[in-house]
């Protein structure tokens, strides 16, 4: 009776799920192998965040070494139809969550800012619907994102396909050639902090697709800050933005011939703009496409957003102005679960 009760009380609270026991599904995902691969994880929660009756899994995660300012993130899964998918993405610049608990809808997140004196600690409160949102959901910076391309190999591979959160659908470009030179664009509807960026390079459908198709093997990121495109007199939280300059920063990424998401750090404050263009591609064995699946954005926050500690402010600089046949479907096999192997 007794524990029956408890059990009771914990569901209301938030802290127990009546949908099963934990389970290890999710790190066989493509999203937490590309963050444990560069990542050391801190903690891992699974509760009903969002009263859906399946549980979440909350992912803490920080960069290795002992660095002054260690970065890290939190990453939230959900199970769907095509595995799990990324609900939201937090990364910490400067500081890392060493542990959470959770009180539906809130996250009370221990983090730790690293120092030549010490470590130093300090807990903060994150609501979901307040201070963090899943995507797709009114108040997710990334619902309604603009993605265009540079070209297009047909309406089955449009570029809305990299942030549909499905691993096995895809961009396709169409130009003539490997697709070297060939861009995607997202124009953001209002300016966002961008920590990282995630990509799975090729098609991903089926280990056939995979080979049959070209892959980025090396791309280019670019992106453009509010400060870059409008007010020379607006003013710019140098605690933030510290890092990569102010105009013009360009982040390169390299793929390896394996289906793998991989994350890059960005840690760029007010991006109204991105852009993806490939200088590299892995050739496939029989079309001459080349293909992206998936692309995944970390929104970053800083101890002073999470704090409410004023930052330094400069002005910024004047604004600078900046512009086939795929695969056939002989011999369809299964592609369940060949990412997940």
């Amino acid at each position: 009776m007794v524990s029956a009760l408890i059990v009771v009380v914990m569901v209301m609270l938030g802290v127990y799920s009546s949908s099963g026991a934990e389970n290890d599904g999710y790190k066989r995902s493509l999203y937490y192998r590309a963050i444990t691969y560069h990542h050391l994880v801190t903690s891992v929660k699974q509760v009903d965040l969002d009263g859906d009756g399946n549980q979440e899994v909350i992912v803490c995660y920080r960069e290795p070494g002992d660095a002054v300012d260690l970065p890290g993130g939190i990453l939230i899964l959900g199970e769907g139809v095509q595995g799990y998918r990324v609900l939201w993405h937090g990364y910490f610049k400067g500081l890392y969550p060493r542990n959470l608990t959770v009180t539906v809808p809130t996250l009370d997140v221990e983090f730790v800012q690293t120092s030549l004196d010490g470590d130093h600690g300090f807990h903060k409160r994150l609501v979901h619907g307040k201070d963090f949102y899943f995507r797709g959901e009114a108040g997710d910076p990334f619902a309604k994102v603009k993605i265009t391309a540079s070209s297009t190999l047909s309406e089955e591979t449009s570029p809305g396909n990299v942030m549909d959160g499905d691993l096995r659908s895809a961009w396709a470009e169409g130009a003539e050639g490997t697709g070297v030179g060939e861009k995607l664009v997202f124009e953001f509807p209002r300016p966002v902090n961008l920590g990282l960026i995630g990509m799975l390079h090729g098609f991903a459908r089926s280990k056939r697709d995979w080979l049959d198709n070209n892959r980025v093997h090396r791309a280019e990121v670019t992106v453009e800050t509010s400060a870059d495109r409008y007010d020379t007199a607006s003013e710019v939280d140098l605690d933030s933005d510290l890092g990569l300059g102010i105009y013009g920063d360009m982040v390169e990424m390299s793929f390896s011939n394996k289906p793998l998401l991989r994350y890059f750090r960005l840690e760029k404050s007010s991006v109204v703009s991105l852009e993806v263009k490939i200088t590299s591609v892995l050739l496939g064995e029989k079309n001459d496409d080349a293909y992206i699946a998936e692309i995944d954005f970390a929104e970053m926050f800083t101890r002073q957003q999470l704090l409410g500690e004023p930052g330094k402010k400069q002005q910024a600089p004047a604004a600078k102005s900046s512009a086939k046949k795929g695969p056939t479907d002989e011999e369809k096999e299964d592609t369940s679960d060949w990412l997940e192997e």
